[in-house]
Order: C-alpha cells, then sequence, then structure tokens
C-alpha cells in the first residue's frame, strides 16, 4: 500500500501541475513545480477524499512543512495508519 500511496499522489500532484509524473520525485520541490497554494489546497482536498482523512492546513506552520512532495506523501502515509 506504501507505493501505491506514492503512485497516487504522486499522478494527483502531476494532473494538476500538467506536469509529466515520471519527472516528480519525493525529492521535487513545490515550488520547483510552479504549485501555488490554491492549486496545493486542491490537491490536498482529493488526497482528503481518496483516502478518507482529513489533513489539518489550517496554520501557516503547516503549509511551511510541506515543501517537497515526499512532505507530502510521508503526511498522508502517517494519516492513513493513524486511522487503521
Amino acid at each position: 500500500m506504501s507505493k501505491d500511496i506514492d503512485a497516487s499522489i504522486i499522478a494527483l500532484i502531476a494532473s494538476s501541475g500538467e506536469i509529466e509524473a515520471d519527472e516528480i520525485t519525493r525529492d521535487t520541490e513545490l515550488a520547483e513545480l510552479e504549485i501555488d497554494s490554491l492549486v496545493l489546497t486542491e490537491i490536498v482536498m482529493d488526497i482528503e477524499d481518496k483516502y478518507d482523512i482529513e489533513i489539518d492546513l489550517n496554520t501557516a506552520e503547516a503549509w511551511e512543512s510541506l515543501k517537497t512532495v515526499g512532505d507530502i506523501i510521508d503526511m498522508v502515509k502517517k494519516l492513513v495508519a493513524d486511522k487503521t
């Protein structure tokens, strides 16, 4: 399931940024992908729906913690694991 989450999130990011998924890795910085906060919010909402989780991004600190694709993946994996 872990690899499925990685691939799924990379696919979501790629489709919303109109970027090829094979160009995105865990180390890819969101700034490199030119993903602004509005698009990131849409990605987060899609992830929440897909995995039936709630990602709390109501603080500046939460937004600042998301610098790379891997940061998003790690957050989702933790929330999914906490749910089970």
